[in-house]
């Protein structure tokens, strides 16, 4: 399914590929995820939300940012495959996610984080 969002060129645009490289895309996918494994792991319809929303994610890095991507897929078959226990903190792996994901979008949107920024001053 594809996204919706700002396109390539910085304006609102109909559809945006799964798999435009895109980390405005990848953090929203990522977001997401976090937000609904923080509401109930034990579902699973929210597993499957959750591990279907890093897939998404990958996607978007998969080429652009390949080592970030593959821990997102990664996380995902964890979940698919109820290896919680086995794998360790899966809420630790996707706070470590969220933040990797908003600092590539930082990267890529530096004039976002100075908007950020003055809203403190």
């Amino acid at each position: 399914m594809a996204c919706n969002c700002h396109g390539k060129n910085g304006v609102s645009v109909g559809r945006t590929s799964a798999f435009d490289q895109c980390t405005t895309c990848a953090r929203k996918h990522v977001k997401a995820a976090w937000s609904k494994w923080q509401e109930f792991t034990y579902e699973d319809d929210n597993r499957d939300y959750v591990s279907a929303q890093l897939r998404d994610a990958a996607d978007h890095l998969k080429f652009s940012h390949r080592e970030t991507a593959l821990r997102l897929r990664d996380l995902a078959v964890v979940i698919e495959e109820v290896r919680d226990k086995e794998f360790g903190s899966i809420a630790q792996e996707l706070e470590n996610l969220r933040r990797e994901t908003r600092e590539l979008f930082y990267k890529d949107y530096p004039e976002a984080l100075r908007r950020l920024e003055e809203l403190h001053d």
